[in-house]
């Protein structure tokens, strides 16, 4: 998920570097308006999914962990606008000449969040990701049991650290 602010940016300055030296972009004013179109529609798209980013990123840097429902809507929001973008590459590869490898690194990309958004998402169906169960401690571990109360200070004559063998030093 951190890798794609990396694609958006390489896309980005692809898109730029296509429109600012293509020598027949300079020569067709038209072509030049072609490639603001792309970058436009690019930066509208780029804006939608780095948004939708942004609240996934925030959502997993809460102090209180987010229930699987949650992740699974902001997931299936975040693959849609990933695919919206794919489907403009694939659209515009020729028109925006967006190049081959940043075609292939976006669908790498949605693949492994295709397969994210799965595995939440089911794990939100079955009702896991929840909290987990409450610890049993240290008895629990060692297989003794908590009984309630301090038994020590339930004897008449208490023992502690001011305990002798005759008796509390302090109370004589």
């Amino acid at each position: 998920m951190y890798a794609r602010p990396m694609l958006i940016l390489l896309l980005g300055l692809a898109l730029a570097a296509a429109g600012a030296n293509s020598a027949f972009a300079q020569a067709d004013p038209s072509a030049q308006a072609n490639m603001q179109a792309c970058q436009q529609e690019f930066e509208k798209l780029k804006g939608v999914l780095e948004k939708k980013g942004a609240g996934l990123r925030a959502t997993g840097q809460r102090k209180v962990k987010a229930p699987a429902q949650e992740i699974c809507q902001l997931l299936r929001s975040y693959t849609e606008s990933e695919a919206k973008l794919i489907k403009f590459f694939e659209q515009k590869k020729t028109a925006c000449q967006i190049p081959d490898q940043i075609m292939k690194q976006a669908k790498d990309g949605h693949t492994k969040s295709l397969a994210m958004r799965t595995q939440v998402c089911q794990a939100a169906e079955s009702g896991a990701g929840g909290p987990p169960p409450p610890s049993m401690g240290l008895s629990g571990a060692l297989g003794t049991t908590v009984t309630p109360g301090n038994p020590l200070e339930d004897k008449a004559g208490g023992t502690g650290v001011f305990d002798t063998l005759t008796g509390n030093v302090l109370r004589q």
